[in-house]
């Protein structure tokens, strides 16, 4: 009995090793399979079900994932990593409420990184909280200054609280990480219309289009700066 347990014991975590390496190799097929074998061995494991959410996630079998998140808080109420993990399977089913709560809980159980920021943010910006997203996301880019989304989703914010000259030095912040980011040249365009300042307005709709030809919202602006300034 005593061999068969240290058996057991030394398979589970060579299951669960071949996941993680799978995992960040990117095979998720072959890490969900490892984890699986792992689950088999140690059915009552929160980490390994908050992992094996995060591998389905990234499959996109999201109803499989949440319930593996909801397994793991269930065995431990404090896996951050898996109320995180359950916010952004509401997120991608653009349940922006409940995401927000479950990134709530793991505020409160500790984290506090970038993505967590980030996702806030971003869940505050779809229900439209406007002053709370742009505190959230002020902060992601405070954590990561490389993060050209959530740079460009605080100049979204900033935009609409009609901060205008804070919101083009965000977008051509991130204009200057990416110069093919066609919807940060196209923010541009909006924001200089707005300050009447047509031609560069007209500069930057242009450079949306050539980068991403079929944008009927930089078209459209193209000619309503283009009437304007035959006025």
């Amino acid at each position: 009995m005593k061999m068969s347990k240290c058996y057991r014991e030394v398979d589970k975590l060579s299951a669960y090793k071949k996941g993680m390496d799978a995992m960040k190799a990117g095979n998720y097929e072959e890490a969900i399979t490892h984890f699986r074998q792992a689950l088999e061995n140690d059915p009552d494991n929160p980490l390994l079900y908050t992992n094996m959410g995060s591998l389905l996630t990234r499959a996109g079998e999201y109803e499989q994932a949440l319930a593996c998140y909801r397994r793991a808080i269930q065995l431990d109420d404090e896996q951050a990593g898996a109320y995180y993990g359950a916010g952004n399977i509401s997120y991608n089913v653009e349940n922006y409420q409940e995401a927000l709560q479950f990134y709530k809980q793991a505020e409160a159980l500790g984290m506090n990184d970038q993505s967590l920021h980030m996702m806030m943010g971003m869940s505050e910006y779809q229900l439209d909280n406007v002053p709370f997203a742009m505190a959230r996301l002020q902060r992601a880019v405070e954590l990561d200054a490389d993060d050209e989304e959530a740079r460009f989703y605080f100049g979204l914010t900033l935009a609409k609280s009609e901060l205008i000259t804070e919101a083009i030095e965000a977008f051509e912040a991130v204009i200057d990480k990416n110069s093919s980011h066609a919807d940060a040249h196209y923010n541009l365009g909006i924001a200089y219309f707005s300050k009447s300042e047509n031609r560069k307005a007209l500069d930057y709709f242009h450079k949306t289009l050539e980068l991403q030809p079929d944008h009927y919202l930089a078209a459209h602006g193209k000619k309503q700066v283009v009437k304007a300034m035959e006025q």
